[in-house]
């Protein structure tokens, strides 16, 4: 399950609010609960002490003194009684002044505690001025710690936004697209990050730039010498034995200067495919034509399969491994065929010196490769990165003096009625 980083800032959020309203509720509430018990020993001590037990009356100038107030108003001192009436099981059992004692009770009424005395059994309301309910502070606290946890919510959300924009960008440039802009306004970290990330990209643009420069220059300076060659091949004899070595010659430095082309986009991921239903046997066709007369020792034995791949490059990589095939059997001999899901290379000869991954790494050979070797490996490279481009999985097995590569072609296979 995805969670995007959004969700998690949100949720970590709505904690931190609950968290907040929980510790100023507990604070609140324990203060008011606090200050009801201290209101209350307060009344019964002012009481006691300005009640006369001889003479069974109160001094209402001692209680004035201890901060009492008789409530003047009606119309308040009524709304305080209802109040009380209604919820009088509630102060009741709060209360823990002897009932015979004129009957006091403490009673809240809008951030103030009134005294509630029976002189004469008639109620009689004081205001208890010594101690006023100011919850301003606890308010403002609350208020204050709240909008500062939505300011820092909505800052980090901006913050993080340009991450959307980041992701895009670099899912543009992993598919190959380099022409992007990235730079962020800004000082934190992301904004760093994207303008290091826009820098690497114009870097990389101009390396690519470069390399595609070098490479144009590199590919004209030796097609160049090889044109000349076969214009002035033109001139020979057709029938002399110097025009047929010379002509395999320039044939051989053009496939190698397609092969290093190959091995150049293959690295960097150029290499596009332009796949379509194809019939194997036409492929593989195509890949003798290419071999020439080497294709002579080669025996064929392919059904009536279509594979869904692209003609050109499937060819050229089975044509590499037919090639090595030939190249390095001990009968110059080879043997290709295609039998339900698998096309089946083998040849009698040596097993491969490395393992198999070892030649999907250009230029791994270098300080390796033995002295009678007779090749630079490219061939297998391209062809195995052909194969992995087409989800064609290659094994690689050598039993009874034989070198077996087995093609599992699967995902392309398509056998017709």
């Amino acid at each position: 399950m995805r969670i995007s980083l959004k969700t998690k800032i949100s949720l970590l959020f709505s904690f931190a609010m609950i968290g907040v309203i929980l510790i100023v509720a507990f604070v609140f509430f324990k203060k008011e609960f606090d200050a009801d018990k201290q209101v209350r020993r307060f009344v019964y001590a002012s009481i006691s002490s300005a009640y006369d037990t001889r003479t069974e009356k109160l001094d209402l100038e001692d209680l004035k003194n201890n901060g009492f107030e008789q409530l003047e108003d009606e119309e308040t001192a009524e709304s305080i009684l209802r109040q009380y009436k209604k919820h009088m099981h509630k102060y009741n059992e709060k209360t823990k002044f002897p009932t015979a004692l004129l009957k006091p009770d403490v009673i809240e009424h809008k951030s103030s505690f009134y005294a509630l005395i029976y002189i004469n059994n008639n109620p009689v309301l004081f205001k208890i001025a010594t101690f006023e309910q100011n919850n301003i502070l606890a308010y403002t606290l609350f208020i204050f710690m709240t909008t500062l946890l939505f300011l820092l919510y909505f800052a980090i959300l901006k913050s993080i936004k340009p991450l959307r924009i980041l992701r895009e960008r670099i899912k543009e440039f992993s598919e190959g697209n380099d022409d992007i802009d990235c730079k962020i306004k800004g000082n934190d970290e992301i904004a760093e990050v994207a303008n290091e990330f826009d820098a690497a990209v114009k870097k990389i643009r101009a390396l690519r730039e470069a390399r595609q420069l070098f490479l144009r220059n590199v590919m004209h300076e030796f097609k160049t010498p090889i044109m000349r060659g076969k214009l002035s091949l033109e001139m020979i004899d057709s029938t002399s034995p110097y025009h047929k070595i010379l002509s395999k010659v320039f044939i051989r430095q053009e496939n190698l200067l397609n092969e290093f082309t190959r091995i150049e986009q293959l690295g960097t991921g150029e290499l596009k495919l332009d796949k379509d239903d194809y019939f194997l046997r036409d492929i593989i066709d195509h890949a003798l034509d290419i071999l020439g007369e080497n294709a002579q020792g080669i025996y064929v034995e392919v059904g009536e399969q279509k594979i869904y791949a692209d003609f050109d490059l499937l060819a050229t990589a089975i044509k590499n491994l037919l090639d090595n095939a030939l190249l390095y059997s001990d009968d110059k001999k080879a043997c290709i065929s295609a039998k339900e899901k698998e096309i089946i290379i083998s040849n009698i000869g040596k097993p491969l010196e490395f393992s198999l991954e070892e030649y999907r790494k250009p230029f791994f050979m270098q300080g390796k490769k033995q002295k009678e070797s007779r090749g630079f490996g490219f061939g297998l490279f391209i062809s195995l990165n052909i194969f992995d481009i087409h989800d064609i999985t290659t094994k690689y097995r050598h039993e009874n003096d034989k070198s077996i590569f087995v093609l599992n072609i699967e995902n392309s296979y398509n056998n017709i009625n």
